[in-house]
């Protein structure tokens, strides 16, 4: 088993993502940026 610490984590690319659970089908990731989303209302 991997423990992953979601503090540590970075991607090699923003957004990238590490799949880090698989139950049943239903995958669980996280992910990783440096970036902002731009506001939708700006």
């Amino acid at each position: 088993m991997e423990i992953i610490r979601s503090k540590e984590f970075t991607a090699d690319r923003s957004w990238g993502a590490k799949n880090i659970a698989n139950m049943n089908g239903i995958t669980t990731r996280l992910h990783w940026t440096d970036k902002s989303i731009p506001s939708p209302l700006s």
